[in-house]
């Protein structure tokens, strides 16, 4: 069947029935709309995961292991979601693709994109509803063709509502063939949307004519299973079709968010293009489009937007780069050190807080298992990964061990302690393998390859639990008790002896940080700051006077650098966070003063006072 074909198809299923795959959309889509109610429970639940727990889990996901995902895909909002389990305990089929909706909604949000068809197709929690209901549905049908397939060739069975197109067609082809029914009603309504379309009918019809012409060629078991598979093959399109058709109706009654925003763009370019026609210049439409912009960069620069992140992430990495290749060239050093030192702040631990030390409360929330298996057993994680090459290198050497000392001793009797098959007990196999050299001498080159291999392996084994305790020690230093007492019952599952008693001795004296430092880059004040600072560098280096404009907002927004609170970047798709600061040191508040003072006077705006 055609795409051109199926798509007539589906907007005919939409419009005969509110149901599809026997579910009430119309309900689904009023439950949805019930979500962005500020009472709604399940609203609430969501927004409070999402506001407050899922940059948290994150924050900790990265400052442990990394951001990188290692995985066949890498994770986005939509997988981090899941945590949120929103079909547990929800029997409904119409609840259970509203909340797969309303999260899709949220990812979109997140991630600030518009809720569109193309995104909902590639949400992870969609296509979960999706998948598993399509699966049923398929089954369903599949027996419903088979038990068709069966009736029209004369078996003598029982089908509801069969279409008189197909009834006509009705003949004993099979006969003496003991046949079992295998549908059993499942999915009566979605079946009868599809029986009652008219092309449908037609294929079905073909196939059946198709099918009685070759009928002598097949026993009747593969006969039927032949046309089953065709007919399903026929009407597949059509069911995965609606996956496409679901999703628009969802974003067709989404409530709207405008962002305006990007109208600014447009103003500059109009009143740039205008003011020069008329007066040949454009000084003024440029002053003002740097004070836009700065009040812009200062009050309103989203650090989440990805738009943003592009359009002032290249401003700045061409402004600051500019000046300082100019400033040197020029050999102006103070504005070239200022330069460096916005670079280098970035970077730079500016803020201390106690808010990013994990509390025992944490335990409490759904992302909390999820960090546990992200940190501690990820197959791909760099625990699992250090404790698999040193199993691997274990298994090595008592395998090595054991295959030399047999082939030393070959069919003597020979009994060795059980010491020496302790797994990090590398330095006894060595021992004993050089106490066999003077004994058996014809075995020499067998033995000393084994000590040189095994003392290779000993070395890497040490390497892998160095890298799990330094691994275990930055758990600790913000890990709260409940997950520092499940790093201990997880040592004390995968290891033993001397190699257990040292990393639980690690952890036990690891020391738990009163406070996490954040770096500059990881905060919007001082990011906005910086990048206006950045800014007045380049046009102080194009000797522009209004440098002025972009190193006063550069002040004031250091200034709130100041304050006790502040909005931490996370991650892309993921909330900020409003920290508590502890205490900091004011790199953008520092370098804004200096380079303004530098400005002043270089441009002899300080001089002059000086004399007045």
């Amino acid at each position: 069947m055609t795409r051109q074909r199926v798509i007539p198809l589906i907007l005919i299923l939409l419009l005969s029935s509110t149901f599809i795959f026997a579910l009430d959309l119309a309900k689904s889509k009023e439950i949805y709309l019930n979500y962005f109610e500020p009472s709604n429970p399940f609203h609430k639940s969501v927004e409070k995961a999402i506001q407050d727990e899922l940059p948290l889990y994150r924050f900790f996901k990265i400052y442990m292991v990394g951001s990188s995902e290692r995985s066949e895909v890498a994770k986005k909002t939509g997988n981090f979601l899941e945590a949120l389990k929103p079909f547990e305990g929800v029997d409904s089929e119409e609840e259970r693709l509203a909340r797969a909706m309303y999260l899709a909604y949220w990812e979109a949000k997140l991630n600030n994109k518009d809720f569109s068809e193309e995104l909902i197709m590639n949400s992870q929690l969609f296509n979960d509803f999706f998948g598993e209901y399509q699966i049923r549905i398929a089954d369903a049908f599949g027996n419903y063709a088979q038990d068709l397939a069966a009736y029209l060739f004369g078996i003598d069975i029982q089908i509801e509502d069969t279409p008189n197109e197909l009834e006509s067609l009705r003949k004993s082809i099979i006969s003496n063939y003991e046949y079992m029914p295998v549908y059993n009603g499942e999915e009566l309504e979605t079946i009868k949307l599809i029986m009652d379309n008219p092309e449908i009918v037609e294929t079905i019809s073909s196939i059946i004519k198709d099918a009685e012409t070759s009928a002598s060629d097949y026993d009747p078991e593969t006969l039927i299973m032949r046309t089953r598979s065709s007919i399903f093959r026929s009407t597949f399109s059509l069911i995965a079709g609606l996956k496409s058709v679901i999703s628009e109706e969802f974003v067709n009654v989404t409530p709207k968010q405008v962002n305006l925003g990007w109208i600014r763009w447009v103003v500059y370019v109009v009143v740039f293009l205008v003011w020069y026609m008329l007066f040949k210049n454009f000084k003024l439409p440029l002053t003002l489009i740097i004070a836009s912009e700065t009040v812009y960069i200062g009050a309103f620069f989203n650090i989440q937007s990805t738009i943003d992140g592009i359009i002032y992430g290249i401003v700045f990495a061409i402004s600051i780069l500019f000046s300082l290749s100019y400033f040197l060239l020029k050999k102006k050093y103070i504005p070239a050190l200022f330069s460096l030192f916005a670079i280098v702040s970035l970077f730079l631990p500016a803020f201390a807080t106690e808010a990013l030390v994990m509390k025992n409360e944490f335990s409490n929330s759904l992302f909390y298992p999820v960090l546990l298996e992200e940190t501690l057993n990820d197959s791909l994680g760099k625990v699992q990964n250090s404790l698999k090459e040193y199993d691997s290198l274990i298994n090595e050497s008592i395998q090595s061990f054991s295959t030399v000392v047999n082939d030393v001793f070959q069919d003597e009797f020979y009994e060795i302690s059980e010491e020496y098959f302790v797994p990090e007990n590398f330095s006894k196999r060595i021992e004993y393998v050089n106490g066999l050299k003077s004994t058996h001498k014809d075995f020499a080159k067998e033995l000393d390859n084994f000590v040189y291999y095994e003392n290779s392996r000993a070395k890497k084994a040490e390497k892998q639990i160095q890298s799990i305790e330094k691994l275990f020690t930055k758990f600790a230093s913000i890990g709260s008790d409940d997950f520092n007492e499940e790093m201990v019952a997880f040592v004390n599952s995968r290891f033993s002896g001397k190699t257990l008693e040292r990393l639980l001795s690690t952890l036990n004296s690891a020391k738990r940080s009163s406070v996490v430092w954040v770096p500059g880059y990881k905060v919007s004040t001082f990011l906005s700051a910086i990048i206006l600072l950045g800014l007045a560098l380049f046009l102080s280096a194009l000797n522009m006077y209004e440098a002025f404009i972009p190193m006063l907002g550069s002040f004031a927004v250091s200034v709130l650098t100041l304050l006790r609170n502040q909005t931490l970047f996370v991650q892309v798709g993921v909330p900020s966070l409003t920290i508590y600061v502890n205490w900091y040191i004011p790199y953008a508040f520092i370098l804004s003063i200096g380079f303004g003072l530098y400005w002043l006077y270089h441009n002899h705006i300080l001089k002059r006072r000086s004399r007045v």
